[in-house]
């Protein structure tokens, strides 16, 4: 709704905003409060290309990995500039993926390659960090010790390895207030605390 509003009022039109609680209290009070880059489709893109489907059909095979490719590649985008014009809102957390063997079976999304993920982590971890330019801390692996030492959660797992990538937290419900703010600087009505209870058409 914020967002909204910016951008109605930065073009000119006349906008009201209203809340019925506090800002940023509803959807974004429950959300992870990541700017997730898309590590996930970044795999689902290349299992797909991988698939059987790149001899059936190979032009709408590279199609659909090329726009998810791509999607990722935006996102990675996004993320790097919400880091470099937010640095007050915005921090790299660490996100651990923990792996108690070398060879994962059945494979995940149901390619055979993907069954020697473990052993491939460090390097796709490292081309993940190539998409958004180094920008971020760099990925690692950790052994087992001192993986427990830094995540204690993991403490109790039978581990080989830990790989360690990074992405991006934000304080959702403060960058919501700013655009807020912001629409209301660009002339809109903001209000929090008010309810509409039916439309009045003229």
């Amino acid at each position: 709704g914020s967002g909204a509003a910016l951008d109605a009022a930065s073009r000119g039109l006349k906008v009201a905003c209203i809340e019925r609680g506090d800002f940023a209290s509803e959807t974004s009070s429950r959300s992870t409060k990541l700017i997730w880059a898309g590590i996930r489709y970044l795999a689902t893109s290349a299992a797909g290309l991988l698939s059987k489907n790149l001899f059936l059909k190979p032009a709408e095979t590279v199609k659909d990995f090329w726009g998810e490719f791509m999607m990722v590649v935006g996102c990675h985008r996004e993320r790097r500039y919400m880091l470099e014009k937010q640095e007050h809102l915005t921090k790299w957390i660490p996100i651990a993926i923990p792996f108690d063997k070398y060879i994962v079976w059945p494979p995940p999304f149901g390619h055979p390659l993907f069954a020697l993920f473990p052993l491939l982590a460090p390097f796709v971890l490292k081309f993940y960090d190539s998409l958004s330019q180094f920008s971020c801390p760099p990925s690692y692996v950790m052994g087992p010790q001192q993986a427990k030492e830094k995540f204690p959660q993991l403490s109790h797992r039978k581990l080989k390895f830990v790989s360690v990538f990074y992405e991006a937290q934000h304080n959702d419900a403060r960058t919501n207030l700013a655009i807020a703010l912001s629409a209301a600087e660009h002339g809109a009505a903001i209000s929090n605390y008010v309810e509409a209870t039916e439309m009045i058409f003229d």
